[in-house]
């Protein structure tokens, strides 16, 4: 329940004392936050806004935006901040803005790896420079500046719980530190947004011995010393599990991403064309993540109905690799778009017909675009099976496929053509939505709370 402060003013002198003790004091330690954009900031830019109106004393530490190297820029996401927020900002001392001046920026990876062709010479050094002088990542650098200023801020505003979210798992290393000098001052919880050392794209930072040890070493120290974890799906708690014997499971909580209700108030307004049987994705995609069954099925499709309206739009960072094959199947079918503010990214999902998502990596898996895609009712295409197959089959919100069911994936998109040309709307569970909105997960994450 939200109780602003006039209605506070009114109640009993006993029930203001039993609400003031329930709310808690939080910093949460995170190298994305606007002005950053990309998938990473939306996890913990929207639950600190529901654990703050919930009246949870919230304090963000963050990077100095002059001194950030970041994926993306989306101004717009300052708005999504609470004004209840307490935002401290600490320095950085970025090498990779370093080495991208040296080899170029089109060099230097993008977000999950989507711009990396392995026989590039110029990828293949900077890809060497990182995983063997930057360890765990090249914001390695924010490390001291953070530690620093957090101590500052858990002593000046008597802070209890510290979260670090993480990639880059650096801000993890932050974490570390601070519980080994404040020891059990603080709760400490860490947040696991994507695996360490299993995350997918870890074969293409080609580490030495030395380096993937290390990386190991510092992986199973944050697990070990933390006093809580929580991550987004089952397949990661297996991996986080699986790299040391001295925590039980019950140690780490899942708690998954989520769509929040207040960026789909628009939904009854962004309807699809008509005209057009829009097929999308929204998001950072490259061939690693062996989408192209996809394409081919979507590219035969439009073969077989020559007359039918389909095309294909993708929003965001796509690969040159995949964007050849791409056009090879579907030609001016086909339109790719840059990235967007998050705003314009949730319009592209509502006025698309299908949405297509895609699980690369581990199993278990389940694409933060998951929920999002999810609330904006629209027929959903998932390539990977897995958590993200579970929770579109829990709202009947479209259908999953293995890599290799061309055929199967033909099928769904031929009947999801016919539909559109027999004006028939596509009906969702929406019974189940609540559960994976932001509200409702901050509510989990304050479980947590000391």
């Amino acid at each position: 329940m939200e109780i602003d402060n006039f209605d506070f003013l009114f109640l009993s002198d006993s029930i203001q004392t039993k609400i003031m003790d329930s709310k808690k004091k939080v910093l949460v330690i995170a190298y994305y936050w606007p002005p950053s954009g990309g998938a990473g900031v939306q996890r913990w830019l929207k639950m600190t806004k529901y654990l703050a109106r919930e009246g949870h004393e919230v304090h963000v530490l963050s990077v100095d935006p002059s001194k950030a190297s970041y994926f993306s820029v989306d101004e717009s996401l300052k708005n999504d901040i609470h004004p209840n927020i307490r935002q401290h900002l600490s320095s950085s001392f970025e090498p990779i803005n370093l080495y991208s001046s040296l080899v170029g920026k089109k060099n230097v990876p993008t977000a999950g790896y989507s711009n990396v062709d392995d026989q590039h010479w110029k990828q293949k050094m900077v890809s060497k420079i990182r995983s063997h002088l930057f360890i765990p990542d090249p914001r390695i650098g924010w490390k001291k500046y953070a530690v620093n200023k957090a101590l500052e801020i858990i002593k000046n505003e008597k802070i209890d719980n510290v979260f670090t979210t993480s990639p880059p798992h650096s801000a993890q290393l932050i974490g570390r530190d601070l519980k080994k000098k404040l020891k059990d001052q603080i709760n400490w919880i860490v947040d696991f947004r994507d695996p360490w050392t299993d995350i997918y794209y870890y074969p293409l930072l080609q580490h030495s011995k030395f380096s993937h040890k290390l990386n190991l070493k510092l992986e199973r120290q944050v697990i070990e010393s933390s006093d809580q974890i929580i991550t987004v799906g089952q397949g990661f708690k297996d991996s986080f599990l699986s790299k040391t014997n001295k925590i039980k499971p019950e140690k780490i909580k899942i708690i998954s991403n989520a769509y929040d209700p207040d960026d789909f108030k628009i939904k009854a307004e962004v309807q699809p064309d008509d005209n057009v049987f829009l097929a999308s994705y929204i998001g950072t995609v490259s061939d690693k993540y062996e989408p192209n069954v996809f394409f081919e099925a979507l590219g035969q499709l439009a073969k077989d109905f020559p007359d039918a309206p389909i095309r294909f739009k993708a929003t965001g960072v796509v690969s040159e690799k995949l964007q050849e094959f791409i056009k090879e199947q579907l030609g001016e079918k086909a339109s790719f778009h840059p990235p967007v503010p998050h705003e314009q990214a949730v319009e592209a999902m509502l006025k698309s017909d299908v949405l297509l998502l895609i699980t690369p990596g581990i199993e278990g898996t389940i694409p933060g675009k998951t929920f999002e895609y999810l609330a904006t009712g629209r027929r959903i295409v998932s390539i990977g099976k897995g958590d993200s197959a579970k929770a579109i089959e829990k709202c009947n919100a479209g259908a999953a496929f293995d890599r290799n069911e061309k055929e199967e994936i033909y099928n769904y998109l031929k009947l999801a053509l016919e539909d559109f040309q027999n004006n028939i709307p596509f009906e969702t569970n929406t019974d189940e939505l609540e559960k994976m909105s932001w509200n409702y997960k901050a509510a989990q994450v304050a479980k947590l709370l000391r």
